[in-house]
């Protein structure tokens, strides 16, 4: 009886090399040192899922251009149902912009401020601002006031009776004996000749004062019985941080070394409050472990966080005893801390910072390091532009992101934003950036990353109608034979796109490249929107409108000779994802000689 014949193979010796369930992006070893489901650079391509790289959306049109200024530092706000992006600029000034709408109001004009304050925000009335050489500062949406002013916090102690109109209201002591100028207007409650004074509303605050002058408040005007109020003189303090904790205002201010050691806080009357009869006070830190002073201030996940340059510290609750507030400031790390003020950020019950060796998280009472595969980067990073961070509610995946002036060793100096999401990091471009922030929007009640690259203020990965270039390099991997050479015949990349688009693909090996087009649309024929049937030549297509959408595995022959083999893909692109990248070779010699 005949033997039925052998089945004979369609794939003969071929092997193959597949990238596909990608793990991460790991800079921090050699390229050849990599795992197969590792890349060595993934650029402006979110990991959604292992087989899912999704171009990220692109940069939308600016929401305004503030003329003649360049931005030194970013933070978000909200007054009322308000939300802004404070931006302050290297001339000394401060402009609010409307996130929704882009309109510009001038909180202080040029020389207010030095290039580096801090902010905060008070129980969403108004910003908080400090500033090492110009002081302490607030803005309720419409009155500036700072340094010389009377504060706005006017505290009404009888609204008075039998007021039939409202008072003129005037000040008298201080600068000029009329406070320097001050005006206010009265606000009434009640109604026709049974009215009284509410609330007053500061209109000017006046210049001059000096700290601690006495002021009258004088209510003028027909009534029964008049109304009288309190003010004071703004504080007239100086700081490098400042934030808002269990309803107090926290700053760090200088001790007569000139180092910001000196922790102070204001009293139970509120953000103008440094009366120590209403338990405001100070205390210095001397411990050891601050090296050189306070960087920052910061509240976060119900604990007060003390940054210092080499040094975490943190409070986890105050009292108040015969009018002394009382805390107890615990070390959390005493050789990590940063320099970066801007880079803190709290993210998924995590506080994050950086400093110059990388990314940290403060697990609890541990502070832990996150991210070595960016050490890479890190050691290419210039630190003349000071890193800043924001979050942004990527494809609905909640990430933490900084801004890093990076040298790449191709094209030189540029800006990239570091993304970490998931214990996994990537990295975007979105233009030449100097600042960003994130502004949690109330109109899409998501969180949103604005930046600046000098003048404008543009929501970031926010268009996902605009193309952005991608990049993806995987490892050089010698599919488990480091001794063998291996000669490329065919080469795929599996995408799924919403549209017709081109990439361009590397195979690489550690002997060279060869470049290959490939239509993210590509099949042998397809058929376009006119009902065409359309050829391809060399696996690409030119002029042709497509049919959009669905998932493509286009291939190509490719050549290339070596014992390792990767692959690098270009494009500039919008909705698409790539999935896997195939290539197929045979073993060719032992020990790689080339041929």
């Amino acid at each position: 009886m005949a033997l039925a014949p052998a089945t004979v193979s369609q794939i003969g010796n071929s092997q193959f090399v597949i990238f596909d369930a990608f793990e991460k992006m790991n800079t921090k070893v050699a390229r050849q040192n990599l795992p197969a489901n590792q890349s060595s650079w993934m650029e402006n391509l979110q990991p959604i899922a292992a087989n899912d790289l999704q171009a990220v959306p692109g940069a939308a049109a600016s929401i305004a251009t503030l003329a003649g200024k360049t931005v030194a530092r970013e933070f978000p706000a909200n007054i009322g149902a308000v939300d802004y992006v404070i931006q302050f600029n290297t001339d000394g000034s401060c402009i609010a912009v409307n996130a929704n709408t882009g309109a510009q109001t001038t909180v202080a004009a040029a020389a207010t401020f030095s290039t580096t304050p801090d902010m905060t925000v008070f129980g969403s009335q108004r910003i908080l601002i400090m500033d090492p050489t110009k002081g302490y500062a607030t803005w309720d949406g419409t009155l500036f006031v700072g340094s010389g002013g009377i504060s706005p916090n006017i505290v009404v102690t009888n609204g008075g009776s039998g007021y039939s109109a409202a008072p003129a209201v005037s000040f008298t002591g201080g600068a000029g004996g009329n406070a320097g100028g001050a005006t206010a207007t009265a606000v009434m409650g009640g109604s026709g000749s049974a009215q009284f004074v509410a609330s007053v509303t500061l209109t000017n605050p006046g210049t001059g004062n000096a700290a601690g002058a006495a002021i009258t408040v004088v209510f003028t005007g027909a009534n029964t019985t008049p109304a009288t109020a309190t003010v004071v003189v703004w504080p007239q303090v100086k700081g490098n941080t400042i934030d808002v904790f269990a309803g107090r205002v926290w700053w760090a201010s200088a001790n007569s070394s000139g180092q910001f050691r000196v922790l102070n806080f204001t009293g139970t009357a509120g953000f103008d409050d440094t009366n120590p009869a209403n338990a405001a006070g100070s205390t210095t830190i001397a411990d050891r472990d601050l090296v050189h002073g306070i960087t920052a201030i910061r509240a976060m996940n119900n604990f007060l966080y003390i940054f210092g340059d080499q040094s975490i510290k943190q409070i986890g609750s105050i009292t108040v005893s015969s009018s002394i507030t009382l805390f107890t400031i615990i070390t959390l790390a005493s050789d990590i801390g940063t320099s970066f003020l801007m880079t803190i950020q709290s993210y998924n019950r995590l506080v994050l910072f950086a400093n110059k060796q990388g990314v940290y998280g403060v697990f609890g009472a541990t502070v832990q390091k996150i991210s070595d595969d960016l050490d890479g980067i890190f050691q290419l990073t210039d630190f003349s532009q000071p890193p800043s961070s924001a979050l942004n509610d990527l494809n609905n995946i909640h990430c933490y992101v900084m801004l890093l002036k990076y040298l790449d060793p191709v094209v030189g100096s540029r800006s990239i934003l570091v993304i970490y999401q998931q214990n996994k990091w990537f990295v975007v471009s979105q233009g030449s950036l100097l600042a960003i922030c994130s502004v949690a929007l109330a109109s899409t009640t998501q969180v949103e990353t604005f930046g600046s690259s000098g003048s404008d203020v543009t929501q970031l990965l926010q268009n996902k109608a605009v193309s952005v270039p991608v990049k993806l390099i995987t490892s050089l991997t010698p599919n488990g034979n480091i001794v063998t050479a291996k000669k490329l015949i065919r080469s795929g990349i599996a995408v799924t796109t919403q549209t017709a688009q081109f990439l361009t693909m590397t195979v690489d090996t550690e002997n060279g490249s060869n470049s290959y087009q490939f239509s993210a649309a590509s099949i042998v024929n397809w058929v376009n929107n006119l009902g065409q049937i359309v050829q391809f030549q060399n696996n690409s297509l030119q002029n042709v409108n497509f049919i959009t959408g669905g998932f493509r595995f286009p291939k190509t022959s490719t050549e290339g000779y070596g014992k390792f083999i990767g692959n690098t893909v270009t494009g500039t692109v919008m909705n698409l994802a790539i999935n896997a990248i195939v290539n197929e070779y045979n073993d060719e010699d032992l020990w790689g000689e080339l041929p």
